[in-house]
């Protein structure tokens, strides 16, 4: 989803990189705006999933049940790992309280897997809804009428004006009719921005509706000189085992067979799925959306096999799942394919891919990006150390980021921890590898970054090497194993000085000798642009004392657009700042959050406002 840039887009690409004029004294590296989703029946949210180029049309979603913000059934990674936590804990998360008056019951992951299964006794309603923002204004984003209701949706990327217009990408299941049944359970779309008519990117297996994802757009040009313009996501092949069964599982159980622990969504997405591209826009330019009819449109594979050299999977009781998650100008697609690590409906991980076009943009086998698993051979079988990895985004440059998460303890935690990976260079990196991202204070203070088991996930990249993402916060360093999980802050990594940075140690400015903190807490960063420019989501706070106590937030999304002139180390230090000082007394008395705090703030926090 990189285009040509708008004067203004170089503009912020120049400040982003310090090249511009001197900014003004005083000023924040990030100027923040609150950007506000109306989106019925959601609690939760919105959160970021796209942003154009030139920084003006955004995709957001929001939900209804408290989800983890990576929640896609068409993505085992985000939901195939048992909960490490406390007990109490896990059980919130997933059940919520199960008390009836409750703010937070029936409102954790079981209510969203287990509605599906009670549609036939009971309206269903959105769990998922999708919206785009133009310029400011705000638009829900479906491929059924207004009044219908009962439909996921989720917008995965937009673009800056193409094939004169903008479009818009995502997945959304089909509505349920009078007798609560549906035709599928997720279709991939791309529409024109403003119109009422979808062109719906087609499975190629279609029993039961199949299954489809799309998550990014791109113009390619290949080898051979020809250009097209791509969606690629992910498309069914075939039914796991050949047999509808799984498809049942996940979707379909009887009320009193539901699921129990998130591990039992194995069966998800109910379908072997292999990444997948289409054609939007020919060689010829002939685009191949409609503005004016509901149309179909068929795509071709990215990988002739899953790992493993599986071709069919008819020897394995795992599901295997693939998926495109970017591609880059040349063609190279990057994304996550399934190996079996035993045969068990449990026995499915996921490894990072790379998958490469000839001369004439075909594709054959995927490349596993073993590198992603460098270090962990040593320790035994890495099956064992790492449940997964999958590379999320890559640039025109052919830098790939990606994610690992362990399956063993290092210091008492699974961490997760990111990676980059030069393909030109054969070269991998693990730059938090163990590794605390600093705030100001701390760096300024000459204190220690290493942490063993430090948590670090990335989301997207930019061409100018900026990542994002997040990490455990500043204060966390507890035990997490068996315990509470540690907040995340949103971080900012520069690729080509090895340097990171807290978002929320961006954003104060200095006036009249006062540095100012905007009480926001700031937990994760999802999309950066070409521009620089962010979209993270976290919480704001009407009074300090909240801010503080991290108490009574209200969930806010939020677009970050770096200031002319500065880079990341020119931003005055937040923690001169009387807002920043009042914390550091809780902070050298405690350290990190307890168990119980997180306990008792849970169904404060499941309950945080979304919109009106």
């Amino acid at each position: 989803m990189r285009y040509k840039l708008s004067l203004t887009g170089v503009a912020l690409l120049l400040s982003a990189n310090g090249w511009a004029l001197p900014a003004p004294a005083g000023a924040a590296y990030y100027s923040v705006e609150t950007i506000d989703v109306i989106a019925e029946g959601a609690s939760y949210g919105p959160y970021p999933s796209a942003m154009s180029e030139d920084g003006t049309f955004i995709g957001t979603y929001s939900m209804k049940a408290s989800l983890s913000i990576d929640m896609d059934i068409g993505l085992p990674f985000t939901f195939n790992r048992d909960c490490q936590y406390d007990a109490v804990f896990c059980e919130l998360a997933f059940y919520g309280s199960e008390t009836f008056g409750d703010l937070s019951y029936d409102n954790a992951s079981q209510a969203w897997r287990n509605a599906q299964s009670n549609a036939k006794n009971v309206d269903y309603t959105s769990y998922f809804m999708g919206n785009t923002l133009l310029n400011g204004f705000d638009e829900a984003q479906t491929p059924y009428p207004a009044s219908v209701n009962n439909s996921d949706v989720k917008i995965t990327d937009v673009t800056d004006s193409l094939a004169t217009n903008r479009f818009i990408v995502g997945y959304s299941s089909a509505p349920y009719d009078v007798s609560n049944q549906r035709d599928f359970v997720r279709r991939a779309f791309i529409k024109y921005q403003g119109s009422d008519f979808v062109t719906s990117l087609l499975p190629e297996f279609s029993t039961n509706g199949g299954f489809s994802s799309a998550y990014k757009i791109k113009q390619v040009t290949y080898s051979n000189g020809e250009t097209k313009t791509l969606v690629v996501g992910a498309s069914s092949v075939s039914y796991a085992q050949d047999t509808a069964e799984y498809f049942q599982n996940c979707y379909f159980s009887a009320e009193n067979d539901q699921i129990l622990t998130t591990n039992e969504l194995v069966n998800c997405p109910g379908f072997d799925t292999q990444a997948w591209a289409w054609e939007v826009i020919d060689n010829a330019g002939t685009v191949n959306v409609s503005s004016s009819a509901d149309v179909d449109l068929s795509g071709f594979s990215l990988a002739s096999n899953w790992l493993d050299d599986n071709a069919d999977n008819n020897d394995s009781n795992a599901t295997y799942s693939a998926s495109a998650l970017d591609i880059n100008a040349v063609g190279i697609a990057v994304g996550v394919s399934t190996f079996e690590y035993s045969d068990a409906e449990q026995g499915g991980r996921q490894r990072a891919i790379i998958m490469t076009p000839d001369a004439d943009g075909a594709y054959g086998a995927p490349t596993e990006l073993t590198d992603a698993a460098r270090d962990i051979e040593s320790e035994g079988d890495q099956g064992d150390t790492l449940y997964n990895t999958w590379a999320i985004a890559i640039t025109d440059t052919n830098t790939v980021i990606g994610n690992r998460e362990y399956n063993v303890s290092k210091s008492v935690n699974k961490p997760t921890e990111f990676f980059v990976y030069d393909i030109d260079g054969d070269s991998i990196r693990f730059p938090l590898q163990d590794i605390k991202v600093q705030s100001t204070k701390q760096r300024l203070n000459g204190n220690s970054s290493a942490k063993k088991g430090a948590d670090s996930q990335v989301y997207d990249i930019n061409e100018s090497g900026f990542i994002v993402g997040k990490a455990d916060d500043y204060d966390q360093t507890h035990s997490v194993n068996g315990g509470s999980p540690r907040a995340q802050s949103a971080f900012l990594y520069n690729n080509n000085t090895d340097q990171s940075w807290f978002l929320n140690d961006l954003i104060c400015s200095l006036n009249a000798g006062a540095v100012t903190s905007p009480r926001y807490r700031i937990r994760s960063a999802t999309v950066i642009n070409d521009a620089g420019q962010v979209l993270a989501e976290g919480q704001t706070y009407l009074t300090d004392q909240d801010y503080v106590n991290r108490a009574n937030g209200t969930e806010v999304m939020l677009k970050l657009t770096p200031t002319a002139g500065m880079t990341p180390d020119d931003s005055p230090n937040c923690w001169d700042s009387e807002l920043l000082k009042s914390i550091d007394s809780s902070y050298e008395r405690s350290g990190a959050a307890s168990l119980w705090l997180w306990i008792f703030a849970l169904p404060v926090l499941l309950v945080r406002r979304l919109i009106k």
